[in-house]
């Protein structure tokens, strides 16, 4: 009975976890397109989250996110910044938006068109509040597609 109640908790949790997948490696093409797109890329780990592949790793000097289908193609990169990288009209507009403290800044990159952005995240001091601002290089606000 034991037996069988550990096999069901197991597949349970494996059930639960099946989205993602975690891999040593990624398929050659993939990692083919991954060393093109990041040369010197240091820490890589690989993930397979449903039919793409992500890569965690660090490059130029700052974590990174990026994704790619089963063939290479690359789909986006998310890099993680701080103030000294972003430029002056995100930085303005980002501290003319609220006087909260600016948590997180992030750059969104992708393939499908949609032009370079970048996500601010702020938090309030002692609350669990928390916003968001989307914003072009230019300092304007990105409100989708």
């Amino acid at each position: 009975m034991k037996k069988m109640l550990l096999l069901t908790l197991f597949s349970l949790l494996l059930l639960l976890t099946g989205c993602t997948l975690g891999l040593r490696q990624a398929p050659k093409a993939v990692r083919q397109a991954f060393d093109s797109r990041f040369p010197g890329a240091s820490h890589v780990e690989w993930e397979k989250v449903l039919s793409t592949y992500k890569a965690e790793f660090y490059h130029d000097g700052h974590e990174k996110e990026a994704q790619f289908d089963k063939d290479g193609a690359w789909k986006r990169t998310k890099t993680e910044l701080t103030f000294l990288d972003i430029p002056t009209p995100v930085m303005k507009a980002a501290q003319d938006y609220c006087n909260w403290e600016i948590d997180d800044i992030l750059l969104f990159e992708q393939a499908d068109g949609v032009p370079a952005y970048y996500q601010v995240e702020y938090d309030r001091e002692h609350s669990d509040r928390e916003k968001q601002l989307l914003l072009f290089p230019d300092g304007s606000i990105f409100t989708g597609i």
